[in-house]
């Protein structure tokens, strides 16, 4: 004869019998919430483009409409479109569920110099992509680079010395590059700034940052002392060295001379030997 269940034994089997049941109707529900239009992607965002257009950020992406919530890699997307739009250096993808809306905050990078090529005028972007082609380099608030790229197509990455320049321009302020006229790519990571008061400097290209904010003070030293425009040579440390042009040179369009080993023919900045 079977033995009769206890009274407590029936309450533990009722609970949970109920503890099934509710399980298997949380389940139902999940599953009714992923599969139901609520939880799909149904509104697609993009904040921060200016110049890159809203589908090419979208498709970069991977996201696409309808797809459920539950499937976007909120990193991965954002490191394919900084991977697949060179325009953009930063991006950040969010979710918003009550709405089904991803929201794509991007971050475009900025023109830093106008490269002059035989073929043309183009926009260079902070990391060496070349952005445009334009008419002319007059009027624009950029830097003009020469050197090492006779010829450039556009939407493609310029050499490595010229991406090298424009990532270092990057960090460079607006306002510490109005006195250069050019910046030419020697190819062998250093740089030479022509400056509009006719003087010359060659500088690192690591440390086009650092040269570019000692350049003033240096280049006035040396006009306040009477030197006349020449080269000073900021590739090592201080005192920075002051070569003058050729007679026959011309300064701007000539290689400078040979430096004297002291007099008037050579000098350094502060706290240099050598003295007009």
């Amino acid at each position: 004869m079977p033995r009769q269940e206890t009274a407590e034994e029936r309450e533990r089997r009722k609970a949970r019998n109920r503890r099934i049941v509710v399980s298997f109707f949380a389940f139902i529900g999940l599953v009714a919430v992923l599969e139901s239009p609520l939880a799909r992607v149904r509104h697609v965002r993009v904040n921060g483009n200016t110049t890159v257009p809203m589908a090419q950020i979208v498709a970069a992406s991977g996201i696409s409409y309808g797809e459920s919530l539950w499937q976007v890699n909120r990193k991965k997307a954002a490191a394919a479109i900084v991977a697949h739009v060179p325009m953009v250096d930063r991006a950040v993808v969010s979710v918003a569920w009550p709405s089904g809306t991803v929201s794509i905050d991007v971050h475009e990078r900025d023109v830093v110099a106008v490269y002059a090529a035989h073929n043309g005028f183009f926009e260079l972007m902070s990391n060496g992509y070349v952005y445009q082609k334009i008419p002319s380099a007059a009027g624009l608030p950029y830097p003009i680079v020469t050197g090492q790229a006779p010829v450039l197509s556009v939407h493609q990455m310029a050499g490595a010395a010229i991406s090298s320049v424009c990532r270092a321009l990057a960090s460079v302020p607006a306002s510490e590059l109005t006195g250069v006229s050019e910046i030419h790519v020697n190819g062998d990571g250093t740089v030479t700034l022509y400056l509009n008061n006719d003087f010359e400097v060659l500088a690192a290209t690591s440390d086009l940052r650092g040269a570019m904010a000692a350049i003033p003070p240096t280049v006035q030293y040396f006009m306040q002392k009477g030197y006349r425009p020449g080269l000073i040579d900021f590739t090592g440390p201080p005192p920075y060295r002051y070569t003058p042009f050729s007679s026959t040179s011309g300064g701007h369009q000539g290689a400078p001379a040979a430096s004297a080993t002291n007099g008037a023919a050579d000098g350094t900045s502060p706290n240099g030997s050598s003295q007009p």
